[in-house]
């Protein structure tokens, strides 16, 4: 009798130090912190990207494949809005259910609709212009429940290096989305830099993709180059902006890689696919369960020259100068 009652007080002590384990586990955090670890179950993030286009879809491809470096098990569902700035509010209602820990919005329509529509889940942007002008953050550290990586391009930079290649530049051109406060912000950062350079600068507002041929056709014969803003839905339209181009000989210097990729010249800014990893570091740690609150917005870190190979070569450009020394060729 004796051996059988410190027998059963052995196997109570057992049972008791097991339930405590698993109670210490139980809340939401430890539930997280599991997952996110790489544990059996995968986690839910939804994401929204506002169009189909090169420079969005490396940041949707650089997220994902950050998370599974860090050993994230995770599920990512991609929603596209196709351009449609009515669906901002209403498709991240989706991703309302408490299966979904986190949300990853890729441009500021997603991201402005995502936090309205979304007030009690936690937001991670990425290719955002100015997020304190978009409304999405009072300031890098004054964060709320969205937190993210922004795209900001310095016109002025841009085009200094620019004209290193084409120093005769007198006027250039660009197309832009005026319902887009991301090409809002870069519109008048634009303009500075041109002031500031002597560069008359040829604006053409468009409202969809349809009237990108029209926009440009307006301004081929008054421009000695064209630049392209990071504006989501000129992207979109890159070959036809490219094509155009070509075929009236004119440059091109674009604030991002993806529209040197559908065929415009030069690119001397945010590398995306780096810019969807380094977004996909902020959500990693509030998966891990680290407070929003303390997870501060970001400066987008790594910039990248690119050069669309055919395209210098039918500008009758030599590859093999300074200009390209450091820079990655594409086709």
């Amino acid at each position: 009798m004796k051996n059988l009652r410190s027998l059963s007080k052995v196997l109570a002590g057992v049972v008791l130090s097991g339930m405590l384990v698993a109670c210490s586990g139980s809340g939401s955090q430890g539930q997280t912190q599991a997952k996110a670890s790489g544990g059996s179950e995968p986690i839910k993030i939804g994401a929204i990207s506002y169009i189909e286009h090169v420079s969005l879809d490396n940041s949707i491809k650089g997220f994902e494949d950050r998370l599974k470096e860090k050993g994230i098990n995770a599920i990512v569902e991609v929603e596209n809005l196709q351009g449609d700035q009515a669906l901002t509010t209403t498709v991240p209602k989706k991703f309302e259910g408490d299966e979904y820990k986190l949300v990853y919005a890729v441009a500021t329509p997603p991201a402005q609709g995502a936090k309205t529509a979304l007030p009690n889940k936690n937001i991670v942007y990425s290719a955002v212009s100015d997020p304190i002008k978009a409304g999405l953050i009072e300031a890098p550290d004054k964060i709320d429940h969205v937190t993210g990586v922004n795209n900001k391009s310095i016109a002025k930079e841009y085009l200094s290096s620019f004209l290193e290649l084409y120093p005769d530049i007198k006027t250039i051109g660009t197309l832009y989305s005026p319902s887009e406060v991301n090409a809002q912000v870069q519109v008048e950062d634009l303009k500075n830099a041109c002031n500031e350079l002597g560069i008359k600068l040829e604006l053409v507002g468009i409202n969809s993709i349809n009237d990108v041929s029209q926009g440009l056709s307006g301004i081929v014969n008054k421009i000695d180059a064209y630049y392209a803003i990071t504006d989501n839905v000129v992207a979109a339209a890159g070959p036809i902006v490219a094509k155009t181009l070509l075929e009236n000989n004119l440059p091109s210097v674009s604030a991002e890689e993806g529209q040197v990729m559908k065929g415009l010249l030069v690119s001397d800014g945010v590398d995306y696919y780096e810019h969807g990893k380094q977004a996909a570091d902020l959500a990693i740690r509030i998966l891990n369960g680290e407070d929003i609150k303390n997870v501060h917005a970001e400066d987008n870190k790594v910039k990248s020259r690119k050069v669309n190979e055919n395209t210098a070569k039918a500008l009758g450009l030599d590859l093999n100068s300074d200009y390209f020394k450091n820079a990655t060729l594409v086709k």
